[in-house]
């Protein structure tokens, strides 16, 4: 998908259906920066995009690294905030295969890998993007995750001594180089069943590392 495609259905996707000026700003933002990158966005031109002033834009957020931030924490909290509710159904099983799923939703779009790529390449001169995207997306991920794990360990569902080291074990065993080569353009696309083999094969060898004997 072309780079200017890719920008505009991440916005889009933010700003759908009957966005408020906030979920506007927060689309227009995100198909800036995917457009343009991180450094070359401003807020004029987010405002421009959103259809709002400039001053509602500083209204809602204090600069770009504020705006950055809360697209990458909507993406990682409507995925990772309801886990409650996959150790309370009791099967460890589906409730991991349902974490690496929202896992890889999340990822593996065109817009989830664009993000990652304006961060990689413009993190070292703007060092507030890289905390930034790391605070807001994969530390809420990994917080998520290991309060899953200490629920499940609670309920006897799995034995674990190091919760936090287990879930980085586990999303490191998700991505695997399906990943890796979706990242670098290796390939455009996977399959849902290359999906759904990683996923099995990583909940598999996690059960087996940390299910109770």
């Amino acid at each position: 998908m072309a780079k200017a495609a890719v920008a505009k259905a991440a916005g889009e996707a933010l700003r759908e259906p009957a966005p408020s000026k906030r979920q506007a700003i927060l689309g227009a933002a995100a198909e800036v920066f995917l457009r343009e990158g991180y450094g070359a966005a401003s807020m004029d031109a987010i405002a421009r995009v959103a259809g709002v002033s400039k001053a509602t834009v500083y209204a809602h957020f204090a600069n770009k690294e504020a705006l950055f931030a809360a697209i990458i924490e909507g993406g990682a909290r409507s995925r990772f905030s309801d886990l409650d509710t996959d150790v309370a159904a009791g099967d460890i099983a589906t409730a991991l295969r349902g974490i690496a799923q929202r896992f890889f939703d999340m990822v593996l779009t065109p817009g989830g890998l664009a993000i990652y790529r304006v961060v990689v390449a413009e993190s070292v001169r703007f060092p507030e993007l890289g905390r930034a995207f790391y605070e807001n997306g994969p530390q809420v991920t990994r917080s998520s995750i290991e309060r899953f794990l200490r629920r499940a360990v609670k309920r006897g569902l799995l034995k674990i001594d190091n919760p936090r080291l287990a879930g980085d074990q586990f999303v490191g065993m998700i991505k695997g180089d399906l990943y890796l080569r979706l990242l670098l353009g290796i390939v455009n696309e996977t399959s849902q069943a290359e999906i759904d083999e990683a996923v099995e094969h990583a909940v598999a060898a996690f059960l087996a590392a940390y299910a109770p004997r």
